[in-house]
């Protein structure tokens, strides 16, 4: 029999002949944690080490928590206490790796339960996607599914822009910047009143969803109005208006964005409104005609680019 395999086996024999000295050691070292202050930080270790795996999620989760427990090996290793009860080194690490693992399985598992419960890692957000039914939205109000058709939505979409912005902002930028807040003051109460909601804004201009064509035109009706009333304290020549476009197309809504063609023609729509004015599309028309105290008058379908069937527009007349 060679010599190296004789010298692993008399080193086998002797961790065997050791053994019952080190399950004593092993059963001191678990009655050492009955001491109620050890008790509480090797829980408080454990509730640490469980709250990481819920909420950190991910390959940077992941890097966290094995340099955490890394660092847990060296802190049981280096412990004096610990290798008074296990000398050989050896030993000593094999079973501060067993308390380490100890704490990993239960951990990982029931952590790791928890968070594909809470939709929190990316593996669950595409479990609870395969669970639900065509369309639904699992857990929150509106899911990300671009591929999905039954996320697209019709709405009713408003664009709006302030007439020459970028003209004040370079000859006065802190000026711009104070008109823009009073500006916005005036676009969110019209927007609150007439139950829209903000999606975004880009620079100086609004992106608003209604469900009603109603409450998106008496919106729009509601900003220009306002924006005439600050007008008031302004000089003629610098008077501050805006451009609004209305469109009721179809969208892809998103938890916190909406996109697709009805938003590009609402933006199209927008760009071709006078200063002041407010467009709507043919659909809004219809359903506000006879509803609204307005006027309207037809454009026809002005050329729009990157729309290939651009909507008959109509100007909406303000009865100021």
């Amino acid at each position: 029999m060679p010599i190296a395999v004789l010298e692993y086996l008399k080193i086998a024999i002797s961790y065997i002949k050791t053994a019952p000295a080190y399950l004593q050691a092993t059963w001191e070292t678990l009655l050492y944690f009955y001491e109620p202050k050890l008790a509480a930080i090797a829980a408080g270790v454990a509730l640490f080490f469980f709250i990481l795996r819920i909420f950190l999620g991910g390959v940077g989760g992941w890097v966290i928590r094995t340099a955490l427990y890394a660092g847990l090996f060296y802190v049981i290793v280096t412990n004096e206490e610990f290798r008074v009860l296990y000398p050989d080194v050896v030993v000593a690490d094999i079973i501060a790796v067993l308390a380490v693992v100890a704490l990993w399985v239960p951990v990982t598992v029931l952590g790791g339960g928890i968070r594909l419960l809470r939709g929190g890692g990316r593996r669950g957000a595409v479990l609870a996607g395969a669970a639900a039914p065509p369309g639904a939205t699992p857990g929150k109000a509106f899911e990300v599914a671009r591929a999905d058709k039954d996320s697209k939505q019709v709405m009713v979409i408003m664009m709006t822009d302030i007439v020459g912005y970028s003209a004040r902002m370079e000859k006065d930028e802190a000026a711009a910047y104070a008109l823009l807040k009073e500006h916005n003051v005036v676009m969110r109460k019209a927007i609150t009143t007439h139950r829209g909601k903000e999606i975004k804004t880009i620079g100086d201009a609004f992106m608003v969803v209604f469900d009603s064509s109603i409450d998106a035109l008496r919106c729009g009706i509601a900003m220009q109005a306002g924006l005439r009333e600050l007008n008031k304290a302004r000089p003629a020549h610098d008077l501050l208006k805006i451009r609004i476009g209305i469109h009721r197309g179809e969208v892809i809504r998103t938890e916190k964005d909406v996109f697709g063609e009805g938003v590009n023609i609402a933006a199209r729509m927008e760009s071709v409104t006078e200063p002041g004015g407010i467009s709507i599309c043919a659909d809004i028309y219809k359903d506000v005609k006879g509803k609204v105290e307005a006027g309207f008058q037809s454009i026809g379908q002005p050329k729009m680019k990157n729309i290939a069937n651009p909507p008959e527009v109509f100007r909406v007349h303000l009865n100021q």
